[in-house]
């Protein structure tokens, strides 16, 4: 059965080498990108989507709400 969680976007300093989800560009340390974050519940940060901040930047929140096309 899968569950539906309501997420949002908050921005945090990277602070191990990630990968960003959508364009799989690398997000070094010390850097700023956009993890996903439950509003009513917790989501392990191994299962957060994580995003660089170009890409929060061109799409913004529909990156969570739709999957956009590559």
């Amino acid at each position: 059965m899968e569950t539906k969680f309501v997420t949002r976007l908050i921005k945090r300093h990277s602070q191990f080498p990630t990968v960003c989800i959508y364009c799989n560009k690398q997000i070094l340390p010390n850097s700023l990108h956009y993890v996903e974050e439950g509003v009513t519940e917790h989501i392990h940060s191994l299962i957060a989507r994580k995003y660089c901040e170009s890409c929060y930047t061109k799409y913004g929140e529909q990156l969570l709400l739709h999957e956009l096309p590559k």
